[in-house]
């Protein structure tokens, strides 16, 4: 199987922390984000990783090279301007047109089974899966609108409210089947705007994914020292 990691972000919320290097490849129990995402990958048996580049590219294609050390196979696209988190695609679509493959936001961290998320796309007979993980404010992430079997009928990327409240919100980890979103991915398309919403709108078979491992987004040095003092405990 193959998978796309995204990889191009700065991560300008978290100010001096990304100053020197990107975001993906700041440190987690002892290795760069975006290596905890190749081992992920690596584990569930994908070979072929696809990664898309923007912010301080050499910092990664310097670590990482071709992926020989690690057991796998990384191409890479430098973007000279960044083109939402699904166009970023465009430049790989030809290299998806065989199976279904993963799509990862590269700078979230989790120690979640892929191959938990293709069995289940594959029992539902889904078209896209979203893995999902619960949080206590759903305020400032994607949330999915679930039916009785799992199925999504509505997604809304954070949305505005006047309370707190709980739900099943997008983890930034995407099964999809070949050409089920060739022709939604634009010169500029992000996932949780244009393709996700899209791709409901045509009645495409979306499904999500309840994952039972923890899952952090490491938007604010306030989060990223949080996750480091909990990783370091745990």
């Amino acid at each position: 199987m193959k998978a796309f990691i995204l990889a191009a972000g700065k991560g300008e919320r978290l100010g001096s922390l990304t100053e020197t290097v990107p975001k993906p490849m700041l440190e987690l129990a002892g290795k760069p984000i975006l290596e905890h995402n190749i081992l992920m990958c690596k584990n569930a048996g994908v070979k072929d990783i696809f990664i898309n580049l923007h912010y301080l590219p050499n910092k990664i294609t310097d670590y990482f090279g071709d992926g020989a050390k690690m057991g796998v196979n990384i191409l890479y696209n430098y973007e000279p301007e960044l083109l939402g988190t699904a166009a970023g695609i465009l430049f790989f679509l030809n290299n998806f047109k065989a199976e279904p493959f993963y799509v990862i936001y590269g700078d979230n961290y989790t120690e979640f089974d892929l191959k938990d998320l293709k069995d289940y796309h594959e029992s539902v007979n889904s078209d896209f899966t979203i893995a999902l993980h619960w949080v206590d404010d759903i305020s400032h992430s994607g949330v999915v609108y679930l039916g009785k079997n799992n199925e999504i009928y509505k997604f809304l990327e954070k949305p505005k409210m006047d309370h707190i409240e709980g739900g099943w919100v997008n983890s930034g980890i995407y099964l999809i089947n070949p050409n089920v979103i060739d022709d939604l991915v634009k010169e500029y398309s992000d996932f949780a705007y244009d393709i996700i919403p899209q791709a409901l709108n045509r009645k495409r078979k979306l499904y999500g994914y309840k994952i039972k491992n923890d899952l952090w987004a490491i938007d604010t040095p306030e989060l990223f020292s949080n996750t480091v003092n909990e990783l370091n405990i745990n």
